[in-house]
């Protein structure tokens, strides 16, 4: 994890001290600010045997493969966020999500490092979507489970997700 504060967030003291895990301790007020980890949802869009992917339009990953998906709001339950992040994505419901696993992650953005713990799920849709969020999705990809490279996917939590996929399918 990069650094998050030079400044104490309490008293503005440059005293602030970073444990180099999670913690962040003033040792000037002793306040202590623990950068916990995030949550994010994903899910593996299965349409006639292959998986709906998204290439990202923004950084993290710009350019890259990655699952329709995104960090919890407070208050929300993972399988209301994927529902959320599908619908915002790829502009489709989908009523039923199964469950898959949990990865670590890290998603820098704009210099901040965020550790992560995604969910991940799996959903059968009918057809692929023609729609999707242009401001966030460069184009939407149907491919094959077994011809998706490591080197094309975003995120490395979406590459262990893929890998975990692509066994229970060979069961």
């Amino acid at each position: 994890m990069t650094r998050t504060f030079n400044y104490c967030p309490s008293c503005g003291s440059r005293g602030i001290v970073f444990d180099r895990i999670k913690e962040f301790t003033c040792a000037d007020c002793e306040f202590t600010y623990f950068q916990n980890v995030a949550t994010a949802a994903g899910t593996i869009l299965e349409c006639g045997g292959k998986i709906v992917l998204i290439k990202r339009k923004q950084e993290p990953g710009k350019g890259l493969l990655d699952l329709p998906g995104g960090f919890l709001d407070p208050q929300e339950t993972a399988e209301e966020a994927a529902k959320r992040e599908i619908r915002e994505e790829v502009k489709i419901d989908v009523d039923t999500l199964q469950y898959l696993g949990s990865y670590p992650n890290t998603y820098v953005f704009k210099g901040v490092g965020y550790h992560s713990c995604d969910l991940l799920f799996y959903s059968r849709i009918d057809a692929f979507p023609t729609e999707f969020d242009k401001t966030e999705v460069a184009e939407l990809v149907l491919m094959d489970p077994e011809e998706i490279q490591d080197d094309e996917v975003a995120f490395e939590s979406i590459k262990m997700g893929l890998r975990l996929f692509r066994s229970l399918r060979a069961c």
